[in-house]
């Protein structure tokens, strides 16, 4: 079995869905920490507006991987509907892929996985991930991901 260091941006299941591993605390373990923060935007096109949660700012090392929990929620619900993020000017070193995670009743949600590789030039790298559901396009959000030493 191979043993991997936990992070603070782990994924775990919780009776209420999905959750950071430092945002939740473990009777009997140690919380990773730190807290991750989530910032809240509305988006919309011409129909409806969304409520969107996610990370905007990422610090990490060159080399590891990071999650954002992207959580979609809007008045009337998204009962059948799909998420499909898409990003927006890349930047080198940094790989992007969408895990669907589902949501709560009413809301749509997805895991954005981060994949920053070890050659990458340490400071603020931007890019936009974009929302589509269901085929409709809602706009984009701004990420930073901050490569530290």
């Amino acid at each position: 079995m191979v043993e991997t260091e936990e992070a603070a941006d782990d994924i775990v299941g919780t009776p209420g869905g999905i959750a950071y591993r430092g945002n939740i605390h473990e009777l009997g373990k140690e919380n990773p920490g730190p807290y991750i923060q989530s910032t809240s935007v509305t988006l919309s096109n011409w129909f409806n507006e969304i409520n969107v949660r996610y990370r905007d700012h990422i610090e990490t090392g060159a080399g590891e991987t990071r999650n954002s929990i992207f959580g979609v929620s809007r008045e009337g619900g998204l009962d059948g509907k799909i998420l499909k993020l898409y990003a927006v000017h890349i930047p080198p070193g940094i790989e992007l892929t969408q895990y669907m995670s589902g949501g709560m009743i009413g809301t749509l949600g997805a895991v954005l996985i981060i994949k920053v590789a070890p050659d990458i030039e340490p400071g603020q790298h931007t890019f936009e991930i974009g929302l589509e559901i269901s085929g409709w396009d809602y706009g984009t959000v701004p990420c930073t991901i901050e490569v530290v030493n």
